[in-house]
């Protein structure tokens, strides 16, 4: 009984495919197959009307020269057995030219133009003849239909379209509803049992490089193939997680350290007599400890994300430009009405401070804007008077550790080609898209796009 399921139903995806398959034809071919068992086997002769027949050997007999008609009439005896044809001089007694309805008329639209087609008067009891057909080189051909056939074909289609031909219709409808139904069964066995696991393995592997920590392994379910998929990706993730934690160990220490001996260095350039070399040596534990800042605040990248919850991004967005103007820039914002995103405060802190910070390093004037959602999304310019980036440029100046042209790199105030990358990375990890502009007359437009809390 085991094996019998198993070879119902198979462990790999490509047997399983083969199997919907070869179920699909089998069925259908049930399906036919039923349909012609349990139908009534008669239903083929309805196929070929006898008016046809009758026409049709009508022709043949009238194109004969009446020497060979007696042999032609043998041949149509023989192909249609259940008609009786004579050639008589004159048209049988009792008949007379048949209305345009019923069986006559179609024998006569299938005979030639002007064909006289003859039938007997309905009073007469049980007639000789059906039918009788003028030749057109003289007499008639009088045709007979045997009794069993007249009750089962001419009689109903006398009556227009036949019983069979009703009960064909109706058997061919129910097996092709039959068919539908049993192929729609089909696709949602083959959705939810080979389609679903992959799906459902796409989706937590893109989620794997951003729900670190958060993310439940993925469920080993589904074909076998499908299940060593799942195994590897839950090892690769378990193994990232441990590089991750391995990285995080190794920034704490290298933190610690280096802030260690800064600290040391700032406290010694404290006893330097010499106050123009004290005040560099200042400087340069500054920068250095700049430096250090941002390069962690970068490896430590997507690690951050406690505190996630809806923020007022207009409190943050005139927080952050108050703090520069009080340092003495000309910073501004022109906000809108208490706009909401869902995010971590502490990243997008880190994420407008540093584009600000970029551009009061760069230009004399910077505005900070933010549009009412649109589509979704809050649209944040930060826009400086600098003298902006080259086209060819910008999506360079996205990677870590890349500056700008002499007029955006490192200066006075630092600038380590970090920024715009932290920028980028805290952007994505945000859900949102970040683009650099060219702004008119001169400068730089950094608009970043965050999906808005309430639409």
């Amino acid at each position: 009984m085991t094996r019998l399921l198993r070879w119902l139903r198979p462990d790999t995806l490509g047997a399983q495919i083969a199997l919907v398959l070869f179920a699909a034809i089998a069925l259908f071919q049930g399906v036919v197959a039923t349909t012609y068992l349990f139908s009534d086997p008669d239903w083929t002769i309805a196929v070929v009307e006898p008016s046809e027949i009758i026409a049709t050997a009508a022709t043949a007999i009238d194109a004969v020269v009446p020497e060979r008609r007696p042999r032609a009439i043998a041949e149509m005896q023989r192909v249609a057995p259940w008609l009786k044809f004579t050639i008589a001089d004159d048209a049988p007694a009792g008949s007379r030219i048949a209305l345009k309805t019923g069986t006559a008329e179609l024998i006569r639209k299938r005979l030639w133009p002007d064909a006289i087609v003859r039938a007997p008067i309905v009073s007469m009891p049980k007639p000789d003849s059906d039918f009788a057909i003028g030749l057109r080189s003289g007499g008639y051909l009088v045709i007979a239909i045997t009794e069993e056939r007249r009750s089962l074909a001419l009689e109903e289609e006398r009556r227009g379209t036949t019983a069979k031909r009703i009960a064909m219709s109706r058997n061919l409808e129910s097996s092709a509803a039959l068919f539908l139904v049993a192929a729609m069964l089909l696709t949602v066995w083959l959705t939810l049992a080979v389609i679903a696991p992959l799906y459902r393995l796409m989706r937590q592997a893109e989620k794997l490089p951003l729900d670190r920590g958060r993310s439940e392994p993925i469920k080993e379910s589904g074909p076998r193939e499908i299940r060593q998929l799942s195994r590897a990706l839950n090892r690769m993730q378990r193994r990232i997680d441990s590089m991750i934690e391995s990285r995080s160990r190794a920034l704490a220490a290298i933190s610690h350290d280096l802030r260690t001996i800064i600290t040391r260095m700032r406290l010694r350039s404290e006893f330097i007599g010499d106050d123009a070399l004290k005040g560099k040596m200042m400087k340069d534990v500054e920068t250095m400890d700049s430096m250090l800042h941002k390069n962690l605040v970068y490896l430590r990248g997507e690690e951050s994300g406690a505190g996630m919850g809806l923020i007022d991004l207009d409190s943050v967005l005139q927080t952050i430009a108050d703090e520069f103007a009080d340092l003495g820039h000309d910073v501004s914002y022109a906000g809108g009405k208490h706009q909401t995103v869902y995010g971590s405060l502490e990243d997008l802190q880190r994420l407008f401070s540093n584009l600000v910070e970029n551009a009061v390093n760069h230009g004399a004037h910077v505005v900070v804007s933010a549009t009412q959602p649109k589509d979704g999304f809050i649209v944040v310019d930060v826009a400086d008077d600098g003298p902006g980036i080259p086209a060819d440029r910008k999506e360079q100046l996205l990677e870590p550790f890349v500056r700008g042209e002499a007029a955006r790199t490192v200066n006075d105030k630092g600038g380590f080609g970090l920024g715009l990358s932290i920028v980028a990375s805290l952007t994505e990890k945000a859900g949102g898209k970040l683009q650099l502009l060219d702004r008119t007359p001169n400068g730089l437009i950094a608009r970043v796009a965050l999906p808005a809390a309430f639409s």
